[in-house]
């Protein structure tokens, strides 16, 4: 078993032979990855020198440092691989002998920070503690799709319910939208207007050049004709990712966000969806916002391995 850097266009049929017969997630497709410059793509390959498997990061140098992490946006370095042991010993065994190669493979890179973030279902992390990497639990929230509107509507809470209804007796219009230049707009002026100024690049190429009628969910709320709140997410074939939301904060109403939000899991469900996942949050507000939609929490593991003068110079800033 290796672990090889692979060519995005060179290597494109075995890779999307591999990503297309396993159906990982949307953020595993070419189509995604290609966005990022600095994006480096490794496959995993077996004995035979078959590619099983691949990973990512996002690679630059910060402060003359170089740098391995998470691409933005992003909510997981994209590990997934091919399993074909039969019994529940061998598959246990396989799945630690990858997450081994993997951790050996990122103790030994030329790295003064790296950020690896395994996607959520992902339980095994051993080896990353065994070499003395730094192993967090982070959380997201989970909707099973596969319920009623009724179920759904019911396991929203008490305060989501009254904005829902608030907003349909002040006849707010929410309208599923396809100008992203509106969508743009409206998210700017939310408070994550920061983090998006850092890769505003890559802020634009999701909107503009990813996102289409069959890959991504966009939702805006008018109140007099003027959009005052949008979300928006992007999907594969079983789950839509929230990806970004905001509000107009001098036209901002109570039932705005979560009525655009509301319509985004209704609308996942009705093109066949089987979940809707908030992509998680630890910040304390935003938490307690996703909880209120009556997910299921579903933790997801991040690893680190970093110098401590690093750690200092960069202050582990939100995204590390």
């Amino acid at each position: 078993m290796g672990i090889e850097l692979l060519n995005i266009k060179k290597d494109a049929a075995a890779y999307e032979t591999l990503e297309g017969k396993l159906k990982p997630s949307v953020f595993n497709s070419l189509r995604w990855l290609s966005m990022f410059g600095h994006l480096k793509l490794y496959g995993i390959f077996n004995d035979n020198h078959e590619l099983i498997g691949a990973f990512y990061f996002y690679s630059f140098k910060k402060y003359g440092f170089p740098l391995n992490i998470t691409p933005p946006f992003t909510p997981h370095n994209g590990l997934f691989f091919e399993n074909r042991a039969e019994n529940s010993a061998n598959i246990n065994s396989f799945n630690k002998n990858i997450i081994d190669e993997v951790s050996e493979f990122i103790d030994k890179m030329n790295s003064k920070l790296t950020v690896f973030t395994l996607p959520a279902g992902s339980l095994e992390t051993q080896p990353f503690s065994w070499k003395n990497m730094e192993v967090k639990v982070k959380y997201t929230y989970q909707i099973d799709l596969d319920q009623s509107e009724e179920t759904l509507l019911a396991n929203l809470s008490s305060e989501k319910r009254k904005s829902l209804n608030k907003a349909k007796s002040d006849e707010l219009e929410i309208v599923k939208e396809t100008d992203m230049k509106v969508v743009k707009e409206v998210i700017l002026k939310t408070f994550s207007r920061k983090q998006i100024s850092k890769n505003m690049n890559y802020f634009d190429k999701i909107l503009f050049e990813f996102a289409n009628n069959t890959n991504a969910i966009a939702f805006v709320a008018y109140r007099d004709k003027k959009p005052i709140a949008s979300t928006f997410c992007v999907n594969d074939s079983g789950t839509a990712y929230y990806l970004f939301g905001g509000y107009d904060s001098g036209s901002k109403h109570h039932g705005a966000g979560v009525s655009c939000m509301w319509q985004s899991i209704l609308y996942a469900k009705q093109i066949g969806l089987k979940t809707f996942d908030f992509e998680g949050s630890m910040i304390p507000e935003v938490e307690k916002y996703f909880r209120g939609f009556g997910g299921k929490l579903v933790p997801y593991y991040a690893v680190y391995k970093a110098s401590l003068p690093l750690k200092v110079l960069l202050k582990l800033s939100t995204r590390i």
